[in-house]
C-alpha cells in the first residue's frame, strides 16, 4: 500500500514538473543558459542579424565618406550624427539578440539616441536656413501652422501665422524635451527592470501615458518644423530626410507590437530558456536590421548631394 503511493506521488510530481517545464516563464537567460540551448532558427537570427549589421555598417562607412568630401563644413558633423543612429540600431540589435537580459539596455540606448537624432535634426534643419533670424526674414508669408499630426485635432482653431522668434522657441521646447524626458524616464524603468524584473511589465504601465505624451508633443514639434521649411527649401528634401528619421520611431515602438501578437498567436512551443520573450525579440530584431539597412541606403540618397541654402 505504501509503495502504491510512493509511486502515485511520484507520477504526480513528474507530470506537475512537465507541465511547468512547458508554460511560458518571464526569466530570461543568461548567456551560459542561452547557448546551452540555442535551437537552430535562433543560430540562424544571429547570424543574419550580424552580416545585416556589417552591411549598415559598410553602407554608414561609405556615406561618412562622402559626406566628409562633400558636403559644406557646417554640415558635416550634424549629417554624420543622423545617419549614426542605422548601424548604431543593428549594433545594439546584434547585442539584444546574442544577450536576451541586456534586450531592454540596447532598446534604451536604442530610443534615447533617436531623441538625441531628432534634436540635431532641428538644429541641422535651423542651419540649413542660416540660422533663425535669417529664417525669420526671409518667410514673409503665413508660413507657422500648429495644425500638423499627431496633434492637429485638438487645436483646429489656430491658423496660419507668420514665423517669430517666439514660434521657433516654442517649436524648439517641443524637440528640446525628448531627450531630458525620454532618457530621465528609461533611466527609471532600467532601474526597475534590474531591481524587480517579474513586475517590470506591470510597473512599465505606469510610465506608458509620460512617454507616450512626451513623444506626441516631439512630433508634433517635427512636424510643424519640417511642414514649414520644406515648401520654401524644396532642394534641401527635408521631408525625405525627416521621414527615414521618423520611419526608426515608428519600427522601434510600434513594429514590436505587432510581432508581439504574431508571435504569441503562432508559436506555441516556449521552453525555457528560449522562452516566448526570447522569441518575439529575436525575430524582431531581425527585422529592426534589415530595415535599418534599407534606410540607411535611402538616407544615403538624400544625403549623397552638397546641401544648398536657400529658398526653392
Amino acid at each position: 500500500m505504501d509503495t502504491n503511493e510512493t509511486m502515485s506521488v511520484d507520477i504526480l510530481a513528474e507530470e506537475n514538473f512537465t507541465t511547468t517545464g512547458d508554460e511560458c516563464t518571464n526569466e530570461l537567460p543568461t548567456v551560459q543558459e542561452y547557448l546551452d540551448g540555442l535551437t537552430l532558427p535562433i543560430a540562424i537570427i544571429i547570424a543574419a542579424t550580424v552580416l545585416l549589421s556589417i552591411g549598415t555598417f559598410s553602407i554608414f562607412f561609405k556615406n561618412a565618406y562622402h559626406i566628409l568630401h562633400r558636403t559644406p563644413k557646417q554640415f558635416k558633423t550634424k549629417s554624420i550624427l543622423l545617419l549614426t543612429i542605422y548601424p548604431l540600431i543593428t549594433l545594439f540589435g546584434v547585442v539584444s539578440v546574442s544577450v536576451p537580459r541586456a534586450f531592454f539596455l540596447c532598446d534604451t540606448v536604442m530610443h534615447v539616441y533617436f531623441m538625441i537624432c531628432a534634436y540635431v535634426f532641428f538644429s541641422l534643419c535651423m542651419q540649413y536656413v542660416d540660422g533663425e533670424d535669417a529664417l525669420i526674414k526671409s518667410t514673409d508669408s503665413q508660413t507657422f501652422s500648429l495644425r500638423t499630426p499627431p496633434l492637429c485635432c485638438f487645436v483646429p482653431l489656430f491658423k496660419r501665422a507668420p514665423v517669430t522668434k517666439n514660434r521657433l522657441r516654442f517649436v524648439r521646447m517641443l524637440i528640446m524635451q525628448l531627450p531630458v524626458v525620454q532618457t530621465a524616464l528609461f533611466m527609471a524603468l532600467n532601474v526597475v527592470f534590474v531591481e524587480d524584473y517579474p513586475n517590470f511589465n506591470r510597473i512599465i504601465l505606469y510610465f506608458v501615458p509620460m512617454i507616450v505624451i512626451s513623444i506626441l508633443l516631439g512630433v508634433w514639434g517635427l512636424n510643424i518644423l519640417v511642414r514649414m521649411l520644406a515648401p520654401l527649401y524644396s532642394d534641401l528634401k527635408l521631408m525625405g530626410k525627416y521621414f527615414v528619421l521618423q520611419a526608426v520611431l515608428i519600427l522601434c515602438r510600434i513594429q514590436p507590437l505587432i510581432i508581439a501578437a504574431i508571435v504569441s498567436s503562432s508559436i506555441s512551443h516556449c521552453a525555457f530558456p528560449n522562452t516566448l520573450q526570447v522569441q518575439k525579440n529575436a525575430i524582431f530584431q531581425l527585422c529592426l536590421c534589415f530595415e535599418m539597412m534599407v534606410l540607411s541606403c535611402w538616407a544615403s540618397l538624400l544625403y549623397k548631394s552638397p546641401s544648398i541654402i536657400g529658398p526653392g
